[in-house]
């Protein structure tokens, strides 16, 4: 299977481990790395885990940038660049007792014709593609039409588009009706003005947005699992308790799991299965990884329950 990951505000990711981490004070690192960055770029990471081929494609410009290529072409990731005048961003990330503190820049300013570019970047990337993910946040201002010309782009040769934003972006890119959301719960309870705190509020949320359009719909829940709807009904799958390092890129893993799985022709449950197992194995790496022997262990050990009443 062949997945396009798009990650419009493509990022440096710098991770530190610092035991004990606690703001206002002075911490030394027991380890660091940096990686090319972003949610389009955890995924497209997990599908190669999982056995399958991954193009990533995004915005890049200056010396943030051209690490993020360099760093991404040394791990071995096709790329679909995008090239743009300014500065892609860096995000830090402190790891700490199984926590992790994140701080993300905002990105660059993007000027009309290189998002213009990206569009059609990204529509030549696809047409090979046998799914799409657009994920994450934007970057500078972009929204409105120039959202759903991206999402409209993706879909442009027929295959099935899963976005995972949040905001403004998840509420436009939902408007363009892409086949599939996946969103956790703080993201679907901002998108549909309601708290969602557990499965069933999951569950209903995510029957909501099957009903507003798309075929399927995933709301997770962290460390509690997660619900999916699609046309057949309503499923709701918790892994087994772990002892997380970092839940970093567990969403995206997650993603991962669910495209290869409803691209594969499985089940709902079987591919919910799937996609919970890969992100609970992303959470006991420190950094947005996955072992697929991880996945194997934990999908055995993972419950999914349903059809289930949403609501």
């Amino acid at each position: 299977m062949r997945v396009l990951a798009i990650t419009p505000n493509v990022a440096i990711d710098r991770t530190l481990d610092v035991p004990g981490f606690a703001a206002g004070a002075v911490w030394r690192a027991r380890s660091a790395s940096v990686v090319c960055g972003g949610k389009g770029i955890n995924v497209a990471r997990a599908v190669i885990a999982l056995g399958h081929t991954a193009t990533c494609a995004g915005l890049v410009g200056g010396h943030g940038g051209r690490l993020a290529t360099e760093a991404a072409a040394a791990e071995g990731l096709q790329s679909a660049w995008t090239p743009i005048a300014g500065e892609s961003r860096t995000c830090v990330i402190v790891v700490s007792g199984g926590e992790a503190t994140v701080i993300n820049e905002p990105g660059p300013a993007v000027a009309a014709d290189e998002w213009a570019r990206f569009v059609a970047d990204v529509s030549r990337a696809a047409a090979t593609a046998d799914a799409v993910c657009l994920s994450g946040s934007m970057p500078g201002k972009i929204a409105g039409m120039a959202i759903v010309d991206l999402v409209r782009a993706a879909a442009r040769h027929g295959a099935p588009v899963w976005v995972d934003c949040s905001g403004e972006a998840l509420a436009t890119a939902s408007a363009a009706r892409p086949f599939g959301i996946k969103v956790n719960a703080d993201e679907a309870g901002a998108l549909l003005a309601r708290p969602i705190t557990g499965w069933q509020q999951a569950a209903a949320a995510a029957a909501t947005m099957v009903a507003d359009g798309v075929s399927v719909a995933t709301v997770t829940l962290g460390a509690e699992g997660a619900a999916l709807a699609c046309g057949a009904g309503t499923w709701i799958a918790r892994p087994p308790r772990l002892r997380a390092v970092s839940a970093v890129g567990s969403g995206d893993a997650f993603l991962a799991g669910l495209m290869i799985g409803w691209g594969h022709g499985d089940r709902p449950d079987a591919a919910l299965r799937l996609a919970t197992a890969a992100g609970a194995a992303n959470a006991l790496q420190a950094t947005a990884r996955i072992d697929s022997a991880d996945v194997t262990r934990l999908g055995a050990e993972t419950e999914v329950f349903g059809p289930v009443r949403a609501g």
